[in-house]
C-alpha cells in the first residue's frame, strides 16, 4: 500500500502499484512522471496545485514537479496552467542568470497536467515560487486538515431556570419550609459545542496560524503572466520576471516586509503591473495593514476592473475593516463579471452567516455548491450555519457530504459528533468524536468533545480522564475546566470542582455559569458568605438570571439576613412568576419574619402553580 505523500491533508492508503494517490490525485512517492521525473517528497499545497521535490533521471539533478490537484481544478484551470506553463517555458529559455528560476517542462500524465522548474546552473532546487501568477489572498495556503478550521471556545449558559420545576439551576422545596434547599450542580452540563468558526481573521503581523485555513473563501486574485508582459520591450523580461520571482517567492515563505521592498521596486519600474500592485495588496493585508491593502488592490482594479478575482480579494479586505456592506458590494460586482465564481458566492455566504442572515447564506453556498459541489469547506459552512439555526438533521447531511470529499479532516468529524449529540444520540457521536482523536490526537478540541459524550452518557471517570487530557493540550480552554469541575461535582468531589470553576474563571471571568455553579456548591458546603458573592458575579453579567436570585436569597437565608433574602427571592418571583420553588422558598421566609398570612399566600400560589404542572 502507497500511502499519499500530503500525510495531514490526505493521507489515503492507495493499493500496490499505484502511481497516484486515488482520493486527491497527487503522485505518490517514487512514481516517475512521464517516465523521467522521479517524485520524492510534497514540499508545498494550496488550493488547486501541490509542488513536489524531483530527481530528473535524464540529467540526474533535483526539480520541482508543480502539478495541478485533476479533483480541485475545473477545465478551464487546467488550460490556463498548461498555457501558462508554455510561456514560461519560452521566457525561461532567453534567461541565463545564475540562481533564476527556470521552467524546462511541462504536459500531462495520468489524471494530472504538470510543469518543471529548477534553479539555473545550481545543485539544489528552490520550493514553489509561483512563477507565473500572483496570489492576492487573506487566508494562507491549506495545510493542516486537523487543524483547518479555526473553533470557539465553549461558553457554558445553563437553561432558563424557569421552563420547568426541575431544569438548570431550580431550588426545589423538600415539603419542610424552614428547610429550602440547593442541588448538588451535576445537572449543569453545558451542552454547548465548539462550532468551527466560519471565517478566520487575518493574522496580525504576519503571522499565519494553522487552524485558520478552513474558511471557504476563495484563494484570491490570480492574474496572468502575460499581463506583466504587455507594454514591455524584450530585453527587460529578464529583470522583471527576477523581480516578481523574488518578491513571490519571499511572499510564499511568509517573508512580508522584503515581499513589500520587492514589489515597490517592481512598480518603480513599470507602475501598471498589475501583478506587483496585487502581490503589494496581499501582502500589506498579511502585515495588518489593510487600509493600505485597500489602496493597492483599488490600483490594481484601476488597471484591470473586470477581474472578478480582483473584486473578491477587495471584498476580503474590506471584511477585515469590517465594511460589511462595502463586502458586499465586492461580491456583487465579482459575480457581475462572472455569475459563476464559486468563491464570491461562499465568501458572501459566509459573511451572511456572521452578520446572522443564515437564510441567506444557505442560499448563497447553494449557489456555491450547485457551481462546483466538490468543495468540503463550503459543505461545513452550511452545515455550521444549520446548526446554529437548530436544523440539526439537515446539518447532518451538509457535513456527510463534507466528509464524503475530505475523509481525514479530523475537524469534520468532530462536527458530526457535536451534531450527533444535538440529536441527542451521545452514544453515536463518541465513536465520531473518538475518530478524530485518531485523526488529530494533539488537537484540545476534539478531546473535549469526546469528553463531553462521555459526560453526557453519565460515564463520569472516563470523562474527567479526557477533560483532564485536553487541558494538556490547552490548558487556558475555561469550557473544558468548567465542565470539568462539573462532572466532579457530580461525583462529589466538591473541593476539586470549585478549584476546577475557580480555573475556568481565571480563563473567562464573565462564564456566568462558573460563577452560578460554584456559588450552589458554596453554598452547599456552608460557606455562605462567599456563595453570595460568587451568585452576585453571575448576576452582575445578566441580572435576569432567575435561578442565581433564588440561590442567592438561600444564601442570605442562610446567614440569618432575612430582608436581603426576601428582596433577592422577590427578583426570582417577578421575572419567573410561574415558577413554584421560588414562591416556596419566598413562602419560608416570610414565615421566619413573621408574616404569616403573606407566608400562607405564597404557598397556596405555589401549590396551584404546581397543580397545573402535574
Amino acid at each position: 500500500m502507497g500511502m499519499c505523500l500530503d500525510i495531514e491533508g490526505c493521507s489515503f492508503q492507495n493499493r500496490e502499484k499505484a502511481r497516484f494517490c486515488a482520493q486527491c490525485g497527487i503522485p505518490l512517492q517514487g512514481t516517475l512522471v512521464q517516465g523521467r521525473y522521479e517524485i520524492i517528497e510534497l514540499t508545498a499545497k494550496d488550493r488547486i496545485t501541490a509542488s513536489l521535490q524531483a530527481i530528473d533521471r535524464h540529467e540526474r539533478r533535483p526539480v520541482t514537479v508543480r502539478v495541478l490537484l485533476p479533483k480541485k481544478a475545473s477545465a478551464a484551470e487546467r488550460e490556463t496552467f498548461l498555457q501558462d506553463a508554455d510561456l514560461a517555458v519560452l521566457l525561461s529559455s532567453r534567461m541565463h542568470d545564475t540562481g533564476s528560476i527556470h521552467v524546462t517542462d511541462f504536459g500531462q500524465d495520468g489524471p494530472i497536467v504538470f510543469l518543471v522548474k529548477s534553479v539555473y546552473d545550481a545543485e539544489m532546487p528552490v520550493s514553489d515560487s509561483r512563477l507565473f501568477k500572483t496570489r492576492v489572498h487573506s487566508d494562507p495556503p491549506q495545510s493542516n486538515g486537523e487543524l483547518s478550521a479555526r473553533t470557539l471556545q465553549e461558553v457554558a449558559f445553563p437553561q432558563t431556570w424557569s421552563t420547568t420545576a426541575h431544569s438548570a439551576g431550580a431550588v426545589a422545596y423538600d415539603g419542610k419550609r424552614d428547610h429550602p434547599r440547593t442541588p448538588i450542580p451535576d445537572e449543569f452540563f453545558d451542552d454547548e459545542d465548539m462550532l468551527t468558526q466560519l471565517r478566520p481573521a487575518v493574522p496580525k503581523g504576519g503571522q499565519v496560524q494553522e487552524n485558520e485555513v478552513q474558511s471557504g473563501r476563495q484563494q484570491p486574485s490570480e492574474t496572468h503572466w502575460q499581463l506583466m508582459q504587455q507594454g514591455q520591450q524584450e530585453p527587460a523580461l529578464a529583470p522583471l520576471h527576477d523581480n516578481l520571482t523574488a518578491a513571490n517567492r519571499a511572499y510564499e515563505f511568509g517573508q512580508y516586509e522584503e515581499a513589500l521592498r520587492e514589489y515597490e521596486e517592481l512598480l518603480n519600474q513599470n507602475e501598471v503591473l498589475v501583478e506587483a500592485w496585487s502581490g503589494k495588496g496581499a501582502t500589506l493585508l498579511m502585515l495588518g495593514r489593510p487600509e493600505e491593502a485597500l489602496l493597492a488592490i483599488d490600483h490594481a482594479l484601476s488597471l484591470g476592473p473586470n477581474d472578478p478575482d480582483l473584486w473578491n480579494s477587495r471584498a476580503s479586505i474590506f471584511h477585515e475593516l469590517r465594511r460589511f456592506e462595502e463586502e458586499m458590494y465586492c461580491y456583487d460586482q465579482a459575480l457581475a463579471h462572472d455569475p459563476n465564481f464559486v468563491f464570491a458566492w461562499s465568501g458572501r455566504g459566509m459573511t451572511l452567516a456572521e452578520l446572522n442572515r443564515p437564510e441567506e447564506a444557505l442560499a448563497a453556498f447553494d449557489r456555491a455548491l450547485v457551481l462546483d459541489p466538490t468543495q468540503s469547506v463550503i459543505w461545513q459552512a452550511m452545515s455550521d450555519t444549520l446548526y446554529v439555526i437548530q436544523r440539526y438533521d439537515e446539518a447532518l447531511i451538509a457535513i456527510n457530504r463534507a466528509l464524503d470529499i475530505d475523509a481525514n479532516n479530523a475537524m469534520l468529524w468532530d462536527t458530526k459528533g457535536n451534531i450527533l449529540r444535538r440529536l441527542k444520540a451521545p452514544e453515536q457521536a463518541l465513536p465520531v468524536h473518538e475518530h478524530a482523536c485518531m485523526l488529530a490526537p494533539e488537537n484540545a478540541t476534539v478531546w473535549f468533545d469526546k469528553a463531553n459524550d462521555l459526560r453526557d452518557l453519565r460515564r463520569y471517570p472516563e470523562a474527567l480522564a479526557d477533560y483532564d487530557h485536553t487541558l494538556t493540550h490547552d490548558p487556558t480552554l475555561a469550557g473544558a475546566w468548567y465542565n470539568r469541575g462539573n462532572v466532579l461535582a457530580a461525583l462529589r468531589m466538591f473541593d476539586d470542582a470549585l478549584e476546577s470553576y475557580d480555573h475556568a474563571l481565571d480563563y473567562d471571568d464573565g462564564l456566568i455559569s462558573a460563577w452560578y455553579n460554584k456559588g450552589s456548591l458554596l453554598h452547599e458546603l456552608g460557606q455562605h458568605t462567599e456563595a453570595v458573592a460568587a451568585f452576585d458575579r453571575a448576576l452582575a453579567v445578566d441580572a435576569h438570571y432567575i435561578a442565581a436570585w433564588n440561590n442567592k436569597g438561600l444564601s442570605l437565608f442562610a446567614l440569618g439576613r432575612l430582608e436581603e433574602a426576601l428582596a433577592a427571592l422577590d427578583q426570582a418571583t417577578s421575572f419567573a412568576p410561574e415558577e413554584p420553588d421560588a414562591w416556596h422558598n419566598k413562602a419560608v421566609v416570610l414565615e421566619k419574619l413573621g408574616r404569616l398570612q403573606e407566608a400562607v399566600s405564597c404557598q397556596e400560589w405555589a401549590n396551584s402553580l404546581e397543580a397545573k404542572k402535574s
